[in-house]
């Protein structure tokens, strides 16, 4: 199955048009977050610019977040690891599946 996933104008995650309860990443039940791409970038370049260690590797991140098209992309919680779906749809559509699945779950 093909997932979609978005930040609506009220700033909640939305999955194939299904909105994600909020608490499903405050609890850390995902290792993800969905981020605007664009923001993200942004967001980065701060942190580059005060950075005193680890720029490298923050640099590195910069130039594979400039490469892509995406809108959306899955920032991990835990590392700087980065999910496009335009780079690896099977992992970005299996994030989508864990929190559809975590928010039929939330009970």
């Amino acid at each position: 199955m093909e997932y979609n996933a978005e930040i609506n104008d009220e700033g909640q995650i939305e999955l194939n048009g299904e909105i994600i309860d909020e608490s499903i990443f405050n609890e850390e039940r995902v290792d993800y977050s969905l981020r605007e791409r664009d923001d993200f970038i942004d967001t980065l370049i701060d942190w580059i610019s005060e950075a005193t260690k680890d720029k490298e590797i923050m640099k590195s991140d910069l130039r594979y977040l400039m490469k892509l098209n995406d809108e959306y992309i899955w920032s991990s919680i835990l590392t700087n690891k980065y999910i496009a779906k335009s780079d690896n749809r099977e992992e970005f559509n299996n994030i989508c599946k864990e929190v559809l699945k975590l928010n039929k779950t939330k009970d």
